[in-house]
């Protein structure tokens, strides 16, 4: 049973900010709620004012324009992600990320921005943004900001985010080269769980390579040194070598769902995996333009 609790709908980003001000640490801000009312449900957070975000112009939808990239509201619910034609066509990596969060109906509520304010090691979303080198938005009492994904999380549950501070878009930059990119999730089932190890691996034309990872480190990371050794080579050793090293950046917890070890053997199998994937769909698109 939840507290109770009021509601207050923000109609501009200044309205929630003031309200939020107003609030104090007593208030929370509001989008999809899938992860919010279930730890109100589980007393984790009791907030005695919701202030729900929705209404706010440009908090929600998705925008793209030659040559500027992407742009996302952070109240945008993860299925508008995975059915939009041009990020599939050209964000796919944000899309199959976005599709393995929980089921349909929870992608159909759950918003990207919630995705990652809160803050989870194994949030689905985070590793894709990482590799895309998104800059995150932001709305507070000091006006706005544009914080690199990279130095977004700070800790299990934590960001840079300030009191009475607000996520409001996702910005991705353009491709200026063709790329291809895979996301792969390890969970106790197929679907519908939370991951035990998560690889997003973005593979360009360039020949550049970048990889990140998900629930094996306090916070979602990227593996800059495994991306190092595949500038120059690409063959199985090199990425054997990558894969290896991949590992040795994770620094997983053992808790109900997996054991250190398994997620640090893991964690190799699956960078190798991703890097194969990413590398041959590359060559694959490439072939055919």
């Amino acid at each position: 049973m939840l507290l109770p609790f009021d509601y207050v709908r923000a109609g501009t980003r200044e309205d929630a900010v003031n309200l939020a001000i107003e609030a104090g640490h007593t208030g929370s801000f509001l989008a999809g709620g899938t992860d919010l009312f279930v730890r109100m449900y589980d007393r984790q957070l009791r907030p005695k004012t919701l202030i729900d975000l929705k209404a706010i112009e440009g908090i929600e939808g998705i925008e793209h324009q030659n040559g500027e990239g992407l742009s996302i509201g952070a109240a945008s619910p993860l299925n508008m992600l995975v059915r939009n034609k041009f990020i599939r066509s050209e964000y796919g990596l944000l899309a199959q990320a976005a599709h393995s969060v929980g089921s349909l109906q929870v992608r159909n509520r759950a918003s990207i921005g919630g995705n990652i304010c809160n803050a989870s090691p194994a949030a689905d979303t985070a590793p894709a943004l990482l590799v895309y080198e998104a800059e995150i938005e932001t709305w507070g009492p000091k006006s706005s900001r544009l914080i690199p994904i990279s130095e977004f999380f700070t800790g299990p549950g934590k960001t840079v985010l300030e009191k009475g501070e607000f996520v409001y878009k996702i910005r991705l930059p353009k491709n200026d080269t063709q790329s291809y990119g895979v996301y792969l999730k390890l969970g106790r089932t197929d679907s519908v769980d939370l991951s035990i190890v998560s690889v997003a691996c973005l593979a360009f034309a360039s020949g550049e390579v970048r990889i990140a990872l998900g629930a094996v480190a306090p916070t979602p990371i990227r593996a800059r040194e495994a991306e190092s050794v595949l500038l120059n080579s690409k063959d199985d050793e090199a990425i054997a070598q990558a894969a290896s090293l991949a590992r040795e950046m994770a620094v997983p917890i053992s808790d109900i769902r997996a054991g250190e070890e398994y997620r640090l053997e893991m964690t190799e199998v699956m960078a190798g995996n991703a890097i194969r994937q990413a590398l041959s769909g590359l060559a694959a698109i490439r072939e055919v333009k």
